[in-house]
């Protein structure tokens, strides 16, 4: 008696487990190699924007906060009304959308309690025509950036 109450045990454990592994879905063990860049998810342009204080983008609604010139490079400083989610990394492109050479990266500034996010750019002073912003969001959030500001 002990015999069979044993195997049903065992064939329903078995069903069950059967069931169980049916439904789950595998998941990707792939892992980037170090320095692999990132999928890009999408992203947004804040169209033309002038270094001038003030000047708010006719896309996305990006505002210049703050313009200062340090020798021959000059600090700008933007704010887009974004969800902070939706930037990761940032380019900055000159009028006919080739990148511009920046001192040290830009510094993104996600700030969540007013669902906006700033940018501090370092540009040389000679690119005194407009300049766009090229936001974009990865497609994997949990391993880029590295590092985030909040």
């Amino acid at each position: 008696m002990m015999s069979e109450r044993n195997l049903f045990i065992s064939i329903l454990i078995g069903l069950l487990l059967q069931g169980c592994a049916g439904s789950m879905q595998p998941r990707s063990t792939y892992i980037p190699p170090p320095g692999a860049a990132p999928t890009e998810k999408g992203s947004l342009d804040t169209g033309q924007l002038e270094p001038t204080v003030g000047y708010k983008g006719d896309q996305l609604g990006a505002e210049v906060v703050s313009t200062e010139v340090q020798g021959d490079m000059q600090s700008i400083e933007i704010n887009v009304p974004i969800q902070p989610d939706l930037v990761d990394q940032v380019q900055v492109l000159n009028e006919s959308g080739e990148q511009i050479p920046l001192s040290r990266e830009a510094q993104i500034i996600h700030n969540y309690e007013t669902n906006n996010v700033g940018i501090i750019i370092r540009v040389p002073t000679e690119e005194k025509v407009g300049i766009r912003f090229r936001l974009i969001d990865h497609a994997d959030d949990d391993d880029w950036p590295p590092m985030r500001e909040q």
